[in-house]
């Protein structure tokens, strides 16, 4: 139960940081890459 909780909340926080880097991508003032990088590391550590 714990860790369907636990990946549901990374694939939303993944989520929202992949929607807030590609932004950051397009926009000058907002960095992106550590939006990406953060985004990448809550899919790299899903569990089945």
């Amino acid at each position: 139960m714990f860790k369907q909780i636990r990946n549901t909340a990374r694939i939303v926080v993944g989520s929202v940081c992949t929607a807030i880097g590609i932004i950051g991508v397009l926009l000058p003032l907002l960095p992106g890459t550590p939006f990406l990088l953060v985004a990448a590391a809550c899919f790299f550590t899903l569990e089945a």
